[in-house]
């Protein structure tokens, strides 16, 4: 029996080769005021959550009350299983993959070194400002509430 074989020489470049080798699932931390009581207070916070879905992006995402909560709400409600929950002590992780980390902020901190970008739902508070600190501009999306 004779066997057909097909051989096919593709050449890539160097940068093309580095880029394939690097593809990863993209990080993105969501992070938001404690004093949100709705994310339909602004129609472009679910819009910019279901991109991020749409986007297969693994979420990071703490457990504190106010945004971390309805947006792990949301997040549930979808369906959308790329969550890590990352915290301190709560253990209320929605169903989710959950990361003790020790004392706050160290979650925060690893979010920000683990993400590729930030979403960041703002008020003037001040855990959201530290956060928006820990990640370069460009690599965050803001809205202010």
């Amino acid at each position: 029996m004779l066997g057909l074989f097909i051989i096919a020489r593709i050449t890539l470049t160097r940068n093309e080769i580095d880029e394939l080798t690097q593809i990863e699932t993209m990080k993105v931390f969501l992070t938001g005021t404690e004093n949100l009581k709705s994310l339909d207070i602004n129609p472009e916070i679910k819009e910019r959550i279901d991109n991020i879905c749409r986007l297969n992006a693994e979420i990071l995402i703490g457990n504190y009350r106010g945004f971390d909560r309805l947006a792990l709400a949301y997040l549930r409600s979808l369906n959308y299983p790329n969550v890590t929950v990352y915290e301190t002590g709560s253990k209320l992780n929605f169903g989710y993959n959950l990361v003790n980390v020790g004392r706050y902020p160290l979650q925060d901190i690893r979010m920000s070194e683990l993400a590729d970008f930030m979403l960041a739902v703002h008020d003037g508070s001040k855990g959201v400002e530290r956060n928006l600190k820990r990640m370069p501009a460009n690599k965050i999306r803001l809205i202010r509430v």
